[in-house]
């Protein structure tokens, strides 16, 4: 095989995006209490779970740690600008056999794969329930139709297809996380 070895540093940032995506939505709240600071999140079926506690943080250093998610997410954003910026000034083909004027192979979002993941939460399933009358038993095939139906597709891989299938699972995916944001 001529698979690329990757750099200690590529290896770092391929590591650190996979840490974000096991943490998304990567949502968390500072709450102070009787108790004293903490960080807080929401579990897969909407539950609140505290992260950590602080016993001796400043207000800022508490705010630093609760913007870590997205703080990780600006600067990766970042760096993949900067990357293509570099490569096209330099007059260097797009990274990873990218045609011009496309998006980079790790800037193409598998909305089929993140949407098969997502009917597995079951915080989704009940989502679908509670909003979109999807009916009990809450089962993977009766979340799969109602999902497919819901978006206009008639396989999950139209997602990626790009246009209207892609802008209606990025609305429903948006409208899950305001539900879960809201406590239902």
């Amino acid at each position: 095989m001529n698979a690329a070895v990757l750099s200690p540093d590529a290896t770092k940032l391929r590591a650190i995006r996979a840490a974000l995506t096991d943490i998304a939505p990567g949502e968390w709240t500072r709450v102070h209490g009787e108790a004293g600071a903490f960080v807080e999140a929401r579990g897969e079926m909407g539950e609140l779970l505290v992260l950590l506690r602080f016993d001796a943080a400043s207000v800022d250093e508490i705010d630093f740690v609760c913007n870590a998610p997205d703080t990780t997410k600006f600067l990766l954003r970042l760096l993949d600008d900067s990357f293509r910026e570099i490569r096209k000034l330099s007059g260097k083909p797009p990274h990873r056999n990218q045609a011009a004027g496309e998006p980079a192979a790790s800037d193409v979002k598998n909305f089929a794969a993140e949407c098969a993941m997502k009917c597995q939460e079951p915080a989704f399933m009940v989502f679908l329930h509670e909003r979109h009358g999807l009916e009990k038993p809450l089962t993977d095939d009766r979340v799969a139709q109602k999902v497919r139906s819901l978006l206009g597709v008639t396989s999950r891989k139209q997602l990626n297809d790009g246009g209207k299938a892609g802008d209606a699972w990025k609305a429903l995916r948006g409208s899950f996380a305001d539900w879960k944001k809201a406590g239902r």
